[in-house]
């Protein structure tokens, strides 16, 4: 394992007659679909509010549907596939498939059937993404036009903008930061993009802006342990580490740095947490 920094992700809201007009589903159907399946939001009047990944978890749903599996066993199958995934690797990563009416997962370099385990194949999710990317920017676009935008608006359209124009996410999180400007996930997310981009001293910046907003902030921390270490800067990044301890990879980090330096006792005590977290 090497270090590598991570992203905050929210969501941001989309009704349910969007989503209906958007994936061609009617609305009882999809009701139906993310009470069995979603972990759903819901606005000041108590209306189901869509993020982005429940978009394209529908969207993957309607394929299904007509691909012939049946509506029951696509939610049995989705609601067990959430179980079995890290709580940071989104739906969008997979390649999913109705194959002879079941539903099939492509992960990594395997191919199961999340109920049965058995082996199959073949549609991405994340291909499906570039189909509800419109909604978002038209939502951004009419909210902008009325001023109505928000920080956390910003914020939630360049997590968006992410999955499906990376090139435009980062004006969105500069928004979302004109407005908030201690807006410690917005710094979090674009400290990572300029991370990515390697252009370090700039992502740097915007970590330890986080942190100044929110000092708990156990991901910049974590973020900003992977930008220390890609630089060199070991004894930085252990102090890095040590202030995102709720992480288990930190305490991963933490182990191959303390036995890079030579502190073995203190290496194998994280070790030792790593395991023991991964197992909670």
């Amino acid at each position: 394992m090497t270090a590598r920094s991570s992203v905050v992700h929210t969501m941001k809201g989309y009704s349910t007659q969007e989503v209906s007009d958007l994936i061609e589903l009617p609305e009882s159907v999809i009701r139906d679909i993310a009470r069995g399946v979603l972990d759903l939001g819901r606005d000041p009047n108590h209306h189901f509010r869509f993020s982005f990944q429940d978009l394209v978890i529908l969207r993957t749903a309607k394929e299904l549907i007509n691909s012939g599996v049946q509506r029951s066993k696509i939610n049995r199958s989705l609601t067990e596939l959430r179980k079995q995934l890290p709580s940071n690797r989104p739906l969008t990563a997979l390649r999913i498939s109705g194959d002879g009416g079941s539903v099939v997962i492509h992960h990594k370099n395997q191919v199961y059937n999340p109920e049965s385990g058995q082996i199959h194949f073949d549609f991405s999710a994340s291909e499906l993404a570039g189909t509800v990317a419109p909604m978002a920017r038209k939502a951004a676009e009419n909210a902008e036009a009325l001023n109505q935008l928000s920080s956390d608006d910003w914020f939630d359209l360049g997590v968006d903008l992410e999955a499906v124009s990376p090139a435009d996410a980062p004006d969105a999180y500069n928004r979302a930061l004109s407005i908030e400007p201690d807006h410690a996930d917005a710094h979090v997310n674009m400290g990572r993009l300029l991370q990515e981009a390697g252009k370090f001293d700039a992502a740097e910046e915007h970590y330890y802006q986080a942190l100044e907003s929110e000092p708990d902030n156990s991901l910049a921390a974590f973020n900003l342990g992977t930008l220390l270490e890609d630089t060199g800067h070991i004894h930085d990044a252990i102090e890095a580490y040590k202030k995102a301890a709720s992480f288990a990879d930190a305490h991963y980090n933490l182990s191959r740095l303390y036995e890079l330096v030579g502190q073995h006792t203190k290496a194998l005590k994280h070790l030792r947490t790593y395991r023991n977290l991964l197992e909670s």
